[in-house]
């Protein structure tokens, strides 16, 4: 374990001393305060309009849409973070260095995802003081925050495990990226057949991410949701150190 958290502070390291993941995290935050900014003007206005208390709703309107659009954006953002992870690694040949040192393959995978995770829970913190701002003027439903919350932490760490695959099986850090994308999109869509035809509660549906997602959002904390993404997060990062182990191997 502690060869795990060596790498993840290594790995923290690199995307802190890197400029382009402080942009990517200043446009992210951008985004979303100009979003959140935005329904927050719209609801005001509607307020005004309607007459009613400016908190009847503002969870529902304005705080949890908030963090709904970083999960969409990390679909994107993550695959580009961990991009490097490993494939920038094997480009740069210090992988194998890593790999001649003895130490396990899952601590590499361990903590490759650590020190991405970690930086994505940043990204989410920062996300979340946007709603925690109207705490105070208006009554907030902290509750559905707070599964808000762990949906985007458990969404985060799915997404991280399967970004870090991704870069385990090309040299090349944007095919990782695209792989990664590709990936995630096909979590997201794999039941949009099911879906059309009326079919909610088979396989197919539960192997989609947006049926866990979904319900955690809303407030609605269910077991099969969180060992969902915990399966996620475990399988992808086995296949992570199976992957390493071939190309243990073949050095």
């Amino acid at each position: 374990m502690s060869a795990a958290l060596v790498i993840a502070a290594h790995e923290w390291r690199r995307l802190r001393v890197q400029a382009w993941s402080w942009l990517l995290l200043a446009g992210v935050i951008g985004l979303l305060a100009w979003v959140f900014l935005g329904r927050l003007d719209t609801f005001l206005r509607l307020q005004e309009t309607t007459g009613h208390a400016a908190n009847v709703a503002a969870t529902a309107q304005v705080a949890a849409p908030a963090l709904g659009w970083l999960a969409i954006v990390l679909i994107v953002l993550v695959p580009l973070l961990g991009s490097r992870s490993i494939a920038g690694e094997r480009r740069a040949h210090s992988l194998s260095l890593l790999l001649a040192a003895g130490v396990g393959d899952g601590a590499i995978a361990i903590g490759k995802w650590l020190g991405l995770y970690l930086w994505l829970l940043l990204l989410i913190a920062l996300t979340a003081l946007l709603p925690l701002s109207l705490y105070g003027s208006t009554a907030l439903d902290l509750g559905r925050l707070a599964a808000n919350g762990l949906a985007l932490v458990l969404h985060a760490s799915a997404l991280a495990a399967i970004a870090l695959y991704a870069s385990s099986v090309t040299t090349q850090p944007v095919l990782a990226a695209a792989l990664a994308l590709l990936i995630n999109i096909v979590f997201c869509v794999i039941d949009l057949g099911a879906r059309a035809a009326g079919v909610n509660h088979s396989l197919i549906n539960w192997l989609a991410l947006p049926t866990h997602f979904g319900p955690l959002s809303e407030g609605v904390v269910a077991s099969v949701d969180l060992v969902w993404f915990v399966l996620v997060t475990a399988v992808f990062l086995a296949l992570t150190a199976r992957q390493l182990a071939s190309l243990r191997s073949a050095d």
